[in-house]
């Protein structure tokens, strides 16, 4: 029995330096997409001048010169990915009302009957530090859906809009998982 203890507090331990690693990630995270989000700025602008240069010299290249909307798209995302943070505020606000995440500590306020049976000590650290994990996944998929959303007007395929779109919300929703936790216990459990 002293080794399943053994074992458990290895995993605990496991975990929570799986989420002590999240803080620098994300900043890491946060960074790139400053610096992805100006490239793109410079690369929409470009466009601009390409597609100004093309109409003014009366050149099409076929049904799948799109002009202007290519660039309009790419500089949307560039701001997006320039201004990260207030961007996923906004997609707060419209899903939970709320502008910032809430701290994956308070996960037992949010949803405390539906994590009653977990709620012992070694049990709150790992679910903490889940989600925790779970909240940076959500950053991760909230910007590769806006990278998808860019694409797919570069490259239009069937399905890009909707990949993109999904992996936005699912973002959003992994990202505050804590309050979505508590409206599925609300919706599951009254």
């Amino acid at each position: 029995m002293g080794g399943n203890g053994n074992a458990l507090n290895g995993l605990v331990g496991l975990v929570e330096r799986l989420a002590d690693l999240v803080p620098p990630a994300q900043a890491l995270v946060v960074a790139a997409c400053f610096i992805l989000g100006v490239i793109l700025s410079i690369l929409a602008l470009q466009g601009f001048a390409t597609a100004s240069e093309r109409s003014q010299s009366g050149q099409l290249r076929g049904p799948n010169d799109y002009g202007p909307w290519v660039p309009t798209v790419t500089l949307i995302i560039a701001v997006l990915l320039v201004s990260l943070s207030q961007t996923i505020s906004a997609f707060l606000v419209s899903f939970f009302q709320v502008d910032e995440t809430v701290a994956a500590s308070d996960v037992f306020a949010y949803a405390p009957e539906m994590l009653a049976p977990l709620d012992h000590e070694q049990a709150r650290s790992v679910i903490i530090a889940l989600l925790r994990v779970v909240q940076f996944i959500g950053l991760i998929g909230f910007i590769r859906g806006l990278l998808l959303l860019n694409k797919s007007v570069q490259w239009p395929a069937p399905g890009l809009v909707a990949f993109g779109t999904t992996h936005v919300i699912g973002g959003v929703f992994a990202m505050n998982i804590v309050m979505f936790l508590g409206m599925i216990e609300e919706l599951v459990l009254g």
